[in-house]
């Protein structure tokens, strides 16, 4: 989250893309190394947004630490990766989400890898009835639609977890348990019409290997990221 891109933190370009949108409270999970991010962020006050953070003494994967903060959280909510760089029209995701009054919704996009990635598989409203792993096999042909890692997320998923499983009661009786998010949260609700994507070509890429990174780089360098956000929003406007 604190690799520099142009000169500043991935953290802080993700931080200035949602203030820009309206989105303004933020916690931020933190682990190894959380000291470095606390006392670059603060409370959020000299970037122009509100910032709790929950620090994860006991590792608790991608997912683990939600049902930690679950208390805090009573209203739809995004959920992101903080090593992805995105340049996209938030609200305009919202408005989809709500429009499915879905439970979950993903950002969906084509990238240059889906190999390593979660396939989704979707009816034509979006409804996702499949989520492939990167270990499972795929399909002879598909369709380039991966996860994006950016999420909206109504807190009754909690209560659904609840029933189906122990997930959550084990975290409430004290025993911290690691949560992975695809595999535990997101794939049970396939089929179920509470799980659906959201398809779009704006910019979001995770840096997860060197070569990615120094894409985003490059990106950024040659102002494409705020390029194609700005092509996508005078789109949106004229439709």
């Amino acid at each position: 989250p604190m690799i520099m891109i142009e000169g500043k933190p991935i953290l802080e370009r993700e931080i200035e893309c949602l203030r820009s949108q309206g989105i303004v409270d933020i916690i931020i999970t933190v682990s190894y190394l959380a000291d470095q991010i606390i006392n670059y962020f603060g409370d959020g006050t000299l970037f122009g947004v509100n910032i709790d953070y929950f620090i994860e003494n006991v590792p608790l994967g991608n997912a683990g630490a939600l049902f930690m903060i679950r208390e805090k959280i009573d209203q739809d909510f995004l959920l992101i990766n903080a090593d992805s760089i995105f340049d996209i029209d938030i609200n305009r995701f919202v408005a989809h989400h709500r429009e499915k009054k879905a439970l979950v919704s993903i950002f969906t996009h084509p990238n240059s890898h889906p190999y390593d990635s979660g396939l989704i598989i979707a009816e034509e409203d979006g409804n996702v009835i499949r989520w492939l792993t990167k270990e499972e096999k795929r399909p002879k042909w598909f369709k380039n639609r991966v996860n994006a890692g950016f999420h909206i997320i109504n807190p009754k998923i909690f209560d659904l977890i609840d029933e189906k499983g122990n997930i959550s009661k084990t975290i409430k009786n004290g025993s911290a348990m690691k949560v992975d998010l695809d595999r535990q949260v997101l794939r049970p609700l396939c089929g179920t019409g509470k799980l659906f994507c959201y398809d779009s070509p704006e910019y979001i890429k995770d840096m997860g290997t060197p070569e990615r990174y120094e894409e985003v780089c490059e990106d950024y360098r040659k102002g494409k990221v705020k390029a194609e956000f700005d092509q996508q929003f005078h789109i949106i406007l004229q439709s």
